[in-house]
């Protein structure tokens, strides 16, 4: 299949009917946090937050990333290796193996 790009006018108005279902946006989906669509960035909300399951998400990297238990190990996974380049060379000085 081709990529369907949605005009910008229909992308404000589905933005403008998500926005009218509630008046905080909470973002719980720490896999789907970096894309910009337009169910994850929760514009035109005064108030937005992470929920519990980012915050355990985020508290996992932290104890990895910060201070982990040797030896560690990092498996990267993924089609895309030039979205990984940064990530990978950022896990170079904090890992004992990488795959």
């Amino acid at each position: 299949g081709n990529k369907i790009k949605a005009e910008k006018e229909a992308v404000t108005k589905f933005r403008a009917s998500l926005k009218a279902l509630a008046d905080v946006y909470c973002n719980d989906a720490f896999g789907t946090a970096h894309r910009a669509h337009s169910s994850m960035v929760g514009e035109g909300y005064e108030v937005k937050c992470s929920g519990g399951l980012m915050s355990k998400e985020l508290d996992a990297f932290a104890k990895v990333l910060d201070s982990p238990a040797k030896p560690v190990l990092a498996i990267l996974g993924g089609a895309k290796v030039s979205d990984k380049i940064q990530l990978i060379m950022n896990m170079l000085d904090k890992v004992n193996k990488m795959i």
